[in-house]
């Protein structure tokens, strides 16, 4: 008998075990998820959290002639914390929210100059969220009112993000920043961490009476610790990504000789830091190198000729030079080391960490930088000379 009890108490745990209902908690089908492409972070005016999670829904058309159309669908929840307010979207959406998927973190401005670890600790403890997500600062709205606004009936605002990623690949103004690697800079309280930011532009877009806006990568967002400090200028932006090796290509606009444009594009560069001590006085030299292409002249002479090449070569050298003189100088003027300078002099000064990571915010305005450019013109597109060139040859 006892054994045949055994027998049957394990004959009813297998008939159980192999049941459709759901024994982990938290698991659903899918269509029963809010599958989370991005998340939104703002304050509303009266202090509240406000959480947007958007997601990317597929329409397909009726009789084969609407095509399929791809747009952001939306919902929207409050609370005192984050962790309150993605706890009562269970109240408002009727599928559960799923971060898995999240491939963008928007804040808006008004968070960021708050500060941004009290809502990052949120998305650091949840297990579904990717660390490879990036992470982006909406500058002069909430990260609400860009995605409401730039989502249309033809077009999931994450695409567009994405579409914009692309195109910075090709102007050097900035370039992704992943949750890790924020996560990162932020737990070192040396360095300044820099994150892209997205602003709204005016559209000639309209779905129905709505009019609808654009997106615009314009720069980095620049914070001291936690909280936005600044928005750089393009400029700025420039030699930041020049200095941590985040850019692409890019077009330098020099003169030549006879005053006329030339668009040299870039098509490869390097920086690198070299530190030292000098005394007692730290230096840090940084040298860049760069190539790049004759995209266009706007005049008439011929410039591919030795003499004419070198002095382009060295009007490129000029402008690189002081965007980096220029993009440092604002650094140390405002004690935010964005370059992991102090990482570069813990490297070669290994038994002098401790020195570094006590007194850096004392040093770093300090440090006396030094620049070396090494410019390269390669060569040209399709056309040696200008259409109309004189046959006169610069230099001659």
């Amino acid at each position: 008998m006892r054994k045949f009890a055994v027998i049957s108490a394990l004959l009813v745990i297998v008939t159980a075990l192999s049941g459709c209902a759901q024994i982990a908690r938290g698991r659903a089908e899918i269509d029963k998820l809010f599958i989370t492409r991005i998340l939104s972070i703002d304050k509303t005016p009266d202090g509240k959290v406000m959480l947007t999670l958007t997601t990317k829904s597929l329409q397909i058309g009726g009789n084969g002639g609407g095509g399929q159309t791809q747009k952001g669908e939306s919902v929207v929840s409050e609370g005192d914390t984050v962790f309150e307010a993605a706890r009562n979207l269970l109240i408002y959406a009727d599928r559960r929210p799923h971060y898995g998927h999240t491939e963008y973190i928007l804040f808006g401005e008004e968070i960021a100059k708050e500060g941004l670890l009290p809502y990052l600790d949120f998305i650091s403890r949840q297990y579904e969220f990717r660390y490879n997500a990036k992470v982006y600062i909406v500058r002069g709205a909430t990260a609400n009112s860009l995605v409401k606004k730039t989502n249309t009936q033809k077009m999931f605002v994450g695409d567009r993000i994405a579409s914009i990623e692309e195109s910075a690949q090709n102007t050097t103004l900035s370039t992704t920043v992943t949750l890790n690697e924020a996560l990162l800079i932020f737990d070192n309280k040396n360095l300044a961490t820099f994150l892209p930011f997205i602003e709204e532009k005016k559209a000639i877009i309209k779905e129905g009476e709505e009019e609808k806006s654009d997106v615009l990568l314009r720069g980095y967002a620049i914070f001291k610790r936690d909280k936005l400090f600044t928005f750089t200028s393009e400029e700025q932006a420039r030699g930041i990504s020049w200095i941590m090796n985040r850019s692409g290509s890019g077009i330098i606009i020099v003169k030549s000789k006879a005053g006329e444009k030339v668009s040299l594009e870039i098509i490869a560069n390097k920086a690198k830091q070299i530190p030292r001590i000098e005394g007692n006085e730290l230096r840090c030299t940084i040298e860049m190198s760069i190539t790049s292409n004759i995209g266009e002249i706007m005049g008439t002479e011929t410039l591919l000729n030795p003499e004419s090449v070198k002095y382009l070569k060295t009007e490129q050298e000029k402008i690189v030079k002081q965007i980096l003189e220029k993009t440092v100088r604002l650094s140390q003027e405002n004690n935010l080391d964005q370059f992991s300078t102090i990482t570069k002099f813990i490297f070669k000064y290994p038994m002098m960490r401790d020195y570094f990571e006590k007194n850096w915010k004392d040093l770093y305005p300090d440090v006396k930088f030094d620049f070396k450019v090494d410019s390269n013109i390669k060569g040209t597109y399709l056309l040696n000379d200008p259409t109309g060139s004189t046959e006169k040859v610069m230099g001659e």
